[in-house]
């Protein structure tokens, strides 16, 4: 049951002021929701990543539908994240392939390569609402929803399963952010242990329920940095009632990714 008399850990919150980086420190001062969730977002952005995962579409029939995925994720810059994902299996689907570049405070880069077109097509702001290969993640949750974007607020806090979580709201800083992510208002469980995301609701402009987010199976794979990854990431459609599972099955950092890895001429290879 939640909890609402809650105090935030003056360790947990120093912590997270340190790592704001993408936030000025006047803001995450006055505004210690922005910090956590600064935290968080950090907490899984890794210099360079490779990884493999079975994406896993449940139908509300209870059909169930696989994708093989591959893919490479590199840090660029001081706020740049670039993640490049590539579908091997089943066959229809082979070599289909997208670009994600979060570019801080400047416009993201969205693309899609689709084999049977032999095209790499830019997509634009607008299609972040878009359903991301099908599934119930939509291209700006693979993407990824930037702090400053968004206003926020400490509702409260929960025990989960997997921890202790603070509670907290996010509502849109402007209209366009709604209309790019079809969101009107996220509700985050963070871990306060390590900022780790446990949890998301993601609601409409009218405040319904759209899809509800779990994250579980959480690898530390940079103790000095606190940086976790969460192994199996799972999005369900309220309104649908389907359901869209990633497993990953290898998730490593230890090995650089060429510049020339996330650039939309690797989309095609």
């Amino acid at each position: 049951m939640a909890d609402t008399s809650f105090i935030i850990d003056r360790r947990a919150f120093c912590s997270a002021l340190a790592s704001a980086a993408l936030i000025s420190p006047a803001r995450a001062a006055e505004d210690p929701a922005a910090g956590l969730m600064q935290s968080s977002y950090l907490a899984t952005r890794f210099a360079n990543a490779r990884f493999t995962a079975t994406l896993t579409l449940r139908g509300a029939s209870g059909s169930t539908q696989r994708r093989n995925l591959s893919g490479v994720a590199k840090l660029i810059g001081q706020s740049a994240q670039a993640r490049l994902i590539r579908i091997s299996a089943p066959a229809d689907m082979a070599g289909v392939a997208t670009l994600t570049i979060e570019r801080g405070a400047n416009a993201d880069d969205l693309w899609i390569y689709l084999p049977a077109m032999r095209r790499v097509r830019r997509l634009v702001t607008s299609n972040r609402a878009d359903p991301w290969v099908g599934s119930d993640f939509s291209f700006g949750d693979i993407l990824g929803h930037k702090v400053g974007d968004w206003h926020h607020e400490v509702a409260g806090s929960e025990r989960l399963d997997d921890g202790d979580a603070w509670q907290i709201d996010s509502r849109p800083a402007s209209v366009s952010i709604t209309h790019e992510t079809g969101y009107g208002r996220r509700r985050s469980w963070v871990r306060k242990s390590d900022f780790a995301l446990l949890r998301c609701d993601f609601y409409s402009a009218a405040n319904g329920l759209i899809k509800s987010a779990a994250f579980s199976d959480f690898r530390t794979l940079d103790v000095r940095g606190g940086k976790v990854q969460p192994m199996v990431m799972a999005m369900h459609s309220v309104r649908r009632g389907t359901t869209s599972v990633m497993r990953f099955s290898q998730f490593s950092t230890d090995q650089a990714v060429p510049s020339g890895d996330v650039t939309p001429e690797a989309l095609n290879r």
